[in-house]
């Protein structure tokens, strides 16, 4: 019987971090934000903040490598998705905050004369 070290954490937090970010981005948070970096971003937001599970499987294994997240309980489900809505407001704040000093560079660019006549 051949034996595998398998990743459990990283695939779940994917699949949960995919559709709780789905839900934002249809309600017009993060318009304007590369979807790939931000999904990563928050990725390792969340891996860095639980602890990673690996278990070795073989073929009879109670949890399958088609849908690890069954390997974890409620709670720890609960726990998962608490952090990602936490990332996502981290995220927001510092996407907000990239806005408003990009607004303010703009507003102390404009106001200038000097900048007007060269």
């Amino acid at each position: 019987m051949s034996q595998t070290i398998v990743n459990l954490t990283l695939p779940t937090v994917t699949e949960k971090i995919d559709a709780i970010l789905a839900i934002y981005i249809a309600q017009g948070y993060f318009s304007d934000v590369d979807h790939h970096d931000l999904r990563q971003r928050l990725a390792a937001y969340v891996l860095s903040r639980l602890p990673v599970v690996y278990v070795t499987m073989d073929s009879t294994a109670a949890c399958s490598l088609e849908s690890p997240s069954e390997c974890y309980s409620p709670a720890q489900h609960e726990q998962m998705s608490r952090l990602i809505h936490q990332g996502i407001e981290v995220l927001l704040r510092m996407v907000t905050a990239s806005y408003d000093h990009r607004d303010r560079e703009l507003a102390d660019t404009g106001a200038s004369p000097s900048n007007w006549f060269g």
